[in-house]
Formats: structure tokens, C-alpha cells, sequence
């Protein structure tokens, strides 16, 4: 929650922290602000991986069955912007392992921006995505770095886990 809390104070929208569960995303954390931006999710609230910032991330560090499944199925489109053919789908996750990030513009909403993170355990294995949702405007490109730095910092500050000697 700290780092959440920092992302926030310097961000002045919606910070939140999903996980998977089965073929979705759902959010176990969300900080807001009064006058935010649009922002469909809530605390335990759920989308779909496709849509997602936070589920792009997920999915694209995610098994390989996950990933078949979710390019097999329907992908709804929220917004014109929304991923909702396979082709685009293999390529923004693609990319997503290569930069590091998802950024995802007016995916759910069009004055909306998501933008997440991965969240690795200390194997390296990606646990959660740590995301922000912003105003959909250029000036809102500078949350990258910011979440980077948190996400580093969640990771740093997991205990170990048991299975590592």
C-alpha cells in the first residue's frame, strides 16, 4: 500500500493492483481522488485479460493455455480502441514483454488511459500488475517510470517465498 499511495500522491487519479483469477483480472486494491477520471473498476471488481491494462500485463506473462484461451474466445469491445482480434492481440502482447508495460488508450473508456506494470515474486515470476488509470491526454505519458519504480519496490519488499533456498 505505500508504494500505491506514493504512485497516487504524485498521479491524482486511480491507482490500482489487480491479479488473476481464472481468465480475468480482478482489482484487490484501488486508491481514487474526487475529480479522477472515469474509471469502470473497483475494489473486487473484475474485466476481462483483452481489455485491460492490468489484464494485458497478466496475460502477457501468463502460461501459454491462458493466452490460447483468451485469443480463442470473443473479445468485447468497450471502446473503438478496445483489442478485439486475435492478430492484435498476439502483437500488443508481444510488445508488452518486450518494453515492460502496457498502455492501453481508451480501451474501457475513451477519456481513459490505463497503464500497468508487472509485479514479480523474488523468482521473478509476475504476480500482479500494478496500474494506473489517468486522463487519456499526452501529458499523462510520464506515469510509466513512476509505476516501474513502485512496482520495483512492491517486488523488493515481498518476503521470499518458502520454495526458495
Amino acid at each position: 500500500m505505500p508504494f500505491m499511495e506514493d504512485v497516487h500522491a504524485v498521479v491524482g487519479h486511480h491507482v490500482q493492483l489487480g491479479v488473476r483469477d481464472g481468465d480475468e483480472v480482478i482489482f484487490l486494491e484501488r486508491l481514487s481522488a474526487p475529480k479522477a477520471v472515469i474509471n469502470y473498476t473497483r475494489i473486487a471488481g473484475r474485466l476481462p485479460m483483452h481489455a485491460s491494462s492490468s489484464g494485458l500485463v497478466l496475460l502477457a506473462h501468463g502460461p501459454a493455455d491462458l493466452r490460447d484461451r483468451v485469443l480463442a474466445g470473443p473479445m468485447r469491445a468497450y471502446t473503438a480502441n478496445t483489442i478485439t482480434t486475435p492478430d492484435r492481440l498476439r502483437s500488443t502482447l508481444a510488445d508488452i514483454r518486450k518494453q515492460g508495460f502496457a498502455w492501453c488508450p481508451g480501451h474501457i473508456h475513451e477519456e481513459a488511459l490505463g497503464v500497468a506494470v508487472p509485479v514479480k515474486d523474488a523468482r521473478g515470476a509476475v504476480v500482479a500488475a500494478l496500474s494506473v488509470i489517468v486522463p487519456n491526454t499526452a501529458e499523462s505519458r510520464a506515469v510509466t517510470g513512476i509505476l516501474m519504480a513502485a512496482a520495483r519496490g512492491i517486488t523488493r519488499s515481498l518476503p521470499p517465498s518458502p520454495l526458495i533456498h
